[in-house]
């Protein structure tokens, strides 16, 4: 079957982007689980590496005033949300600073910002992020190398090219979704 967005060329090219937007937004941290979740159950991280209790090693939670100086204010976009994040979590965090602190200032200032957004999405917004992960993690390299390229062009468009990219996307969903409801009409009540 002949998928739609065959016929809108720019449309497919947002529907591959827009996706490793999102992907991108919330890939440099793990997106906590929709549910509440048992500390000791297994979960999947970002990287899609799963934790399988295996280690028997039940972790304690780490208070805010134990954190470092430089880790504090690595994660002070997190402050309000510290005590909420699982201890497996705030350890991994916690730990993942000094890692982050040794790469170049442009990287950590987009590691902070990614954790701000992070820190500002909901619930389930960080759901849909690790999701997006996942899913891009899973797919062939071909595939997640072409993601990459397109979101690079989308990247590098100026503010006013996004926006027209933005309204031509809007007008050719609007007049694809006013065929749609002229070929399928509703079914009589």
């Amino acid at each position: 079957m002949r998928s739609r967005c065959t016929d809108f060329p720019r449309l497919r090219w947002y529907r591959i982007v827009m996706p490793l937007v999102a992907l991108l937004a919330g890939s440099a941290i793990a997106a906590p689980p929709a549910q509440p979740q048992d500390a000791d159950a297994p979960y999947s991280d970002a990287r899609g590496g799963f934790d399988d209790g295996t280690d028997n090693i039940k972790p304690s939670p780490l208070p805010w005033s134990q954190l470092s100086p430089e880790q504090r204010a690595f994660l002070m976009p997190l402050k309000s949300q510290w005590n909420q994040l699982p201890a497996r979590r705030q350890q991994r965090m916690a730990g993942n600073v000094e890692k982050w602190r040794q790469f170049p200032p442009q990287r950590q200032a987009q590691i902070q910002q990614r954790i701000t957004r992070w820190a500002q999405m909901t619930p389930q917004q960080r759901f849909e992020a690790a999701a997006n992960a996942r899913k891009f993690q899973a797919m062939p390299p071909a595939e997640r190398q072409r993601l990459q390229d397109a979101f690079q062009r989308f990247n590098s468009l100026s503010p006013e090219q996004r926006q027209m990219l933005f309204q031509k996307f809007r007008a050719e969903r609007e007049a694809r979704q006013r065929m749609d409801g002229q070929q399928h009409p509703p079914p009589p009540r």
